[in-house]
């Protein structure tokens, strides 16, 4: 998914504080356990990836975001660029393998379509060393919100690093019969005032836990399990996330 360089340019200071503290540590410990080299995809400005590399690890990161990738590049040496890729998901194709890979935070929500499901699982196995680990999450849909949508929430405000003053509302809908939520994102920002705006809408499928191991019982990785939560809890009834930890067949 391409996003628009507003949504960019102000990822990093709405998602430190929406999403930093759920997934953060959970995400950079099994990187930096991670016997060799790791690849992120949907690596983004870079929320586990520059941390990860800073502190030594063998990280690589594809996105199908240039602009994405401009907002990182800007906070990464130039040497490192080689780490990075301009790609598809879905079509991946670089010329390594990994003992770890990572779709973080719902990630794999964009893939809307089961071919395009499948396709991107067994990608995700070719660049698999084997026994090599793979790891996403999704959201548990919530049913209610599903139903009755959102409606112009303001879920973020704050300042961005220059001082400027930035806010988003989300308005969401879903079509129950595909599965899919559609979210349109308004982003706000100025000086003293929001002088400016931006629009953005796309797409999200949700899942539900059997149709997840269905497909990765179609793929051509092993499921290892479903948990509930970072801390790799079961899952329960109230549980928020669907993390799924696969392994390539050795």
């Amino acid at each position: 998914m391409e996003y628009p360089d507003f949504i960019a340019r102000f990822y990093d200071v709405m998602y430190e504080k929406i999403r930093t503290g759920q997934d953060h540590m959970y995400y950079m410990n099994k990187i930096m356990a991670s016997p060799g080299p790791v690849l992120e995809i949907g690596v983004g400005t870079g929320r586990f990836f520059l941390h990860a590399l800073q502190k030594g690890a063998d990280i690589y990161g594809v996105d199908i975001s240039s602009e994405m990738l401009s907002v990182l590049k800007q906070n990464l040496r130039r040497r490192d660029f080689n780490r990075l890729y301009l790609q598809d998901a879905i079509n991946l194709r670089i010329p390594l393998v990994f003992d770890l890979i990572i779709a973080p935070f719902r990630m794999f929500s964009h893939v809307l379509s089961i071919e395009d499901q499948l396709q991107f699982l067994s990608r995700v196995a070719e660049h698999l060393k084997p026994g090599g680990t793979f790891i996403m999450d999704v959201f548990v849909p919530d049913l209610q919100l599903i139903q009755e949508g959102l409606e112009n929430v303001n879920d973020f405000e704050g300042e961005d690093k220059n001082g400027l003053k930035v806010k988003r509302t989300v308005t969401m809908t879903s079509n129950l019969i595909d599965q899919v939520s559609t979210v349109k994102m308004d982003i706000f920002w100025g000086d003293k005032h929001f002088d400016h705006h931006g629009s953005f809408e796309f797409d999200m499928r949700y899942f539900f836990r059997y149709e997840l191991e269905h497909l990765i019982d179609r793929s051509p990785l092993n499921l290892h399990r479903i948990y509930g939560n970072f801390e790799e809890d079961e899952l329960q009834i109230h549980s928020k996330e669907f993390l799924v930890v696969c392994n390539k067949p050795i």
